[in-house]
């Protein structure tokens, strides 16, 4: 980590009438990187920290939205190294009694905050086991099964809803883009190809094979599931 507190530099900058004006880079909200030799900043070269100042590691959200709501913050960053592609963000350098004053109030509001996440999480629930339900709707609209064949449509649509439906995954069921219809076709068919198909045996095949193409049987594998998609719904849908 940084070195300690070693009192802040104020930097000298020739305004337009030659004269030299004192700039307080503690009212800037620099980024300051951890060097061998110490603080730097691009802008400013080498930096020292001010002696009321602490570090608040990375980690706590509340805290370190409190502290910068104070106004008086430096970011500090690991920089870019042969074996790191990307900076890293350490934390806060801060005046320490606000550090202090955000701890506390944590401290004193972690109850409430923790009923708020609660009942976000709730809610978030809530509305992912509507969405999931109505991606269902839709993909039982799809299939068309006859009344004889609802437990087999209900089968797909609940357990094709709740694999393309997950949050943060990218599958079909989160894409926006497309309309809940399309969503639901795309699920429904993805569905059905994986469980419903030899699609996997025949993936499973191409992988003990020693081909000269593999990309063109993947695609040709993929093809004839797609067909075996088409069949599968022909004959399972009303007449």
């Amino acid at each position: 980590m940084l070195s300690g507190a070693r009192g802040w530099r104020r930097f000298a900058v020739v305004c337009e009438a030659s004269e030299v004006t004192e700039v307080d880079l503690t009212r800037l909200h620099l980024d300051v990187y951890d060097t061998r030799e110490g603080p730097w900043n691009p802008e400013h070269g080498d930096l020292e920290i001010p002696d009321d100042w602490d570090f608040l590691a990375a980690g706590d959200a509340f805290v370190t939205r409190t502290v910068k709501a104070a106004g008086t913050y430096w970011v500090a960053w690991r920089p870019r190294g042969r074996n790191r592609q990307h900076r890293r963000r350490l934390g806060l350098w801060a005046p320490r009694v606000a550090i202090e004053q955000a701890r506390a109030k944590a401290g004193a509001t972690e109850t409430e905050r923790a009923r708020r996440r609660a009942q976000a999480a709730r809610s978030r629930e809530r509305r992912e086991a509507a969405y999931r339900e109505e991606l269902a709707d839709a993909i039982r609209r799809f299939l068309e099964f006859p009344p004889q064949r609802a437990e087999l449509a209900d089968e797909i649509a609940e357990a094709a809803a709740a694999q393309t439906a997950v949050v943060g995954t990218g599958r079909v069921g989160r894409t926006r883009t497309l309309s809940l219809d399309e969503r639901a076709a795309l699920a429904a068919r993805a569905y059905i190809r994986h469980h419903l198909t030899g699609y996997h045996d025949a993936l499973d095949d191409l992988a003990t094979e020693d081909s000269w193409d593999d990309e063109y049987l993947y695609r040709q594998i993929k093809a004839e599931a797609q067909h075996d998609v088409d069949e599968f719904l022909a004959k399972h849908r009303r007449p």
